[in-house]
């Protein structure tokens, strides 16, 4: 239970002289909220204080200044505002609008599945909350319903941006880069992956979700679970769930929730402009890429989804929504004023009443005032009915060469950085000795070229026909991964050493466990070069009470041999033999290749060393850098990815593992006889090896090895 200010001891006080404390309106483990009335500027306001246990927590208290600062750099109808902070040493508070409503969370929890059409106006406004924040990069990066306010009158507002991604930020650690609620968090953040405004697009389309059909996409026993969905599996269609669903409605969520982020649409705006496609058209039926969807195609209300930015679709305004809610969403002027103030009342009445005499002088003004603007209007019309040649507007296409393309340049060049709104049409990749790997060579058109649009074109976007980016290749050896499960053998062919692109599919068979590796295409031994595709098959059977049978080991190396073993349900003993050849390989192994046998039997490994091979130290517990430090002395190639431990609701431990690209590194760990779960204290605690204590090794020893980064983990409301 965290230590906490009395806020009891608040209600009826005046706090610095000006904020009359009235009564508590919410708690949470960081703050609470009280409602308060503003003496001076006369008004009902929120006031958030960080509560006792915080003060003087270095990440408590910046997460509490981040959301000032990010609220302050926004001004937006359906973003909540920001009125005062106070930062005191024992006591930090903020003042903000008194927001009379609840959260969309009580909201679904109280209604369900909501009509499609209510959904569409709340997610709409919830967009055009983050389009203002994406035009001032800010990403809120913790989209949810927890996070939405309804007031009654059905006006959204967009709150808490304490953990915001703001622009000229300084590097984020690993711990704020995994936060988030797990149902709402999009794949790269679950994976551990730099954020960008994609990530939030990806959190509307969850929510979205939910609220049409009542359920999120993905559910499990435990966080870990829901982000492993997050990350590998694609949600079931809308649909499925409520019949009634417009398909653009459907089409809508599943974009925003595509894996790629670079799939889903190109920004808040453009997925607002699809909304209202829907909103206006509910029998559209969108166009998505090169949709062969013929059933699309001849609909006559098919639009492009990757156009609908360019459309002339008429904005769905504030009376529309009301409508569609049957509320009235216009506030009143003076809707959180404190009521009661007579003084402000009888002079306002006081002005009224003096400026009637001034009636007669106003007009004598205001007809030639009039006349004036009546015939500017007409001018102004003429034009647009009879408008002469169009003035152009040039773009300057940006110098690319020899910047490194990665996720932050892509963003850049889509979101206006450059000047304008830039897509990309093909990315090609070659070899070129003049370049780094990774860096652009060429762009077509190239930086400089200067293209021409119309002013009153809607066009918003100009093309990048090719962007040709070097890439260092050489030929590799497909390495035998059977019996390696699907993410031990997706870490060691998509590691810096084979650099493979991997694609998994699935196939029954009796030899092999579930989640096991049965066979390559290209099969092991194939030359190739690093960056081809290669098709891993994946045993779809049930795990039985024997082993699967006994892989071949002779020829592989001892961390390979030992993580083939592992998921066999063998146990295995090893035995160095020197040599003066040694180089950690497998030389025998005393169960036959294909042998099954029951749970637990042990094979003896044989492998050789050189004379003067040393012995594996013991780095599990070890800081990272000096972990790092042992295996560097040692000669050893090193393997390493993080682990992100997350603190479950019932104090627990669950671990996720994260790789970049290593898509599904979890399995490793879950699987490791090695791995304990414990809470970390250390970010870079090093929590496994690969190669048990003792076993000699030698330079030409690999190694994988995960160390521990801990995690927040916010307990659902489910």
């Amino acid at each position: 239970m965290f230590k906490m200010y009395k806020y009891e001891n608040f209600i009826g006080k005046v706090l610095d002289g000006r904020y009359k404390i009235l009564e508590l309106v919410g708690l949470g483990g960081m703050a609470f909220v009280l409602k308060a009335e503003d003496l001076v500027m006369n008004r009902i306001v929120a006031i958030k204080i960080l509560n006792d246990e915080f003060n003087g927590n270095e990440q408590a208290e910046a997460r509490f200044i981040n959301e000032s600062k990010a609220v302050a750099m926004l001004s937006h109808k359906n973003i909540v505002s920001i009125y005062d902070v106070a930062i005191y040493p024992d006591m930090k508070y903020i003042v903000m609008e008194f927001l009379d409503g609840i959260t969309l969370r009580e909201y679904l929890d109280n209604k369900g599945a909501l009509p499609w059409k209510e959904a569409c106006v709340y997610i709409l406004q919830i967009l055009r909350a983050l389009e203002h924040a994406h035009s001032k990069s800010v990403i809120h990066r913790d989209i949810k319903p927890q996070n939405i306010m309804l007031e009654k009158n059905g006006e959204i507002k967009v709150t808490d941006f304490g953990i915001a991604k703001l622009p000229n930020a300084p590097s984020l650690t690993l711990t704020e880069k995994a936060i988030g609620t797990v149902y709402y968090i999009s794949p790269e953040q679950a994976s551990g992956k730099e954020t960008n405004f994609y990530s939030d697009i990806y959190a509307v389309g969850v929510m979205m979700y939910e609220a049409v059909t009542g359920q999120l996409p993905f559910t499990a026993d435990s966080p870990l679970s829901i982000a492993m969905k997050q990350i590998n599996q694609k949600p079931r269609n809308p649909a499925d769930l409520v019949k009634t669903l417009p398909v653009g409605v459907c089409q809508i969520i599943l974009k925003a929730m595509e894996k790629d982020p670079y799939a889903r649409f190109s920004s808040a705006h453009t997925m607002c402009k699809a909304i209202e496609w829907v909103l206006r058209n509910p029998d559209v039926v969108f166009l998505i890429g090169g949709s062969n969807d013929e059933t699309a195609k001849s609909n006559p209300a098919a639009v492009s989804i990757d156009m609908i930015d360019t459309s002339e679709i008429q904005n769905y305004g504030d009376n529309e929504i009301a409508e569609t809610l049957g509320k009235n969403i216009k506030r009143q002027p003076n809707d959180r004023k404190v009521k009661g103030k007579k003084v402000n009342e009888a002079k306002n009445k006081k002005q009224v009443k003096k400026s009637r005499s001034f009636f007669p002088i106003i007009m004598g003004v205001a007809i030639p005032l009039l006349l004036v603007a009546l015939v500017l209007g007409g001018i102004v019309l003429y034009k647009v009915i009879f408008p002469g040649p169009a003035e152009d507007k040039t773009v300057t296409y940006p110098d690319l060469i020899n910047l490194e393309w990665n996720s932050e340049l892509k963003a850049k060049l889509n979101n206006g950085t450059f000047g304008a709104n830039f897509k990309i049409k093909k990315v090609e990749y070659v070899e070129n000795d003049d370049f780094a790997s990774g860096r652009i060579i060429s762009t077509d058109p190239p930086g400089g070229h200067i293209s021409k649009s119309a002013s009153d074109s809607s066009n918003k976007y100009f093309n990048y026909d090719v962007i040709t980016v070097c890439r260092k290749l050489e030929d590799v050896t497909v390495p035998d991964v059977t019996y390696l499960t699907r993410t031990a053998a997706m870490v060691l062919l998509q590691g810096d050493m084979y650099k493979l692109d991997v694609i998994t599919e699935t196939e029954s068979s009796n030899n092999f466990f579930e989640n096991q590796v049965t066979r390559t295409v290209p099969e092991a031994g194939s030359l190739v070069r690093a960056g081809d595709p290669i098709t891993v098959y994946i045993c779809a059977r049930p795990v039985s009470n024997d082993t699967a049978p006994m892989p071949n080991l002779v020829g592989s190396t001892v961390s390979i041999a030992t993580e083939k073993v592992q998921y066999t349900l063998y146990k295995y003993t090893l035995v160095p033999v020197e040599n003066a050849d040694g180089n950690n390989t497998v030389i025998s192994q005393d169960v036959p290749p294909g042998t099954v046998s029951p749970s637990g039997t042990t094979v003896t490994i044989t492998y050789s060393v050189k004379p003067d091979g040393n012995s594996m130290p013991d780095i599990t517990g070890s800081n990272k850098t000096d972990a790092l430090n042992q295996l560097n002395a040692l000669g050893i190639t090193i393997n390493d990815f993080r682990a992100y431990y997350i603190e479950s609701g019932d104090g627990t431990l669950e671990m996720l593992v994260s790789g970049y690209e290593y898509a599904e590194a979890i399995e490793i760990v879950n699987n490791s006889p090695f791995m304990e779960s414990h809470k970390l204290t250390d970010e870079t605690i090093v929590v496994y090896q690969s190669i048990p204590v003792g076993t000699k090794i030698g330079p030409d020893t690999e190694i994988y090895i995960i160390y521990g980064v801990p995690i927040e983990w916010e307990e659902p409301n489910y």
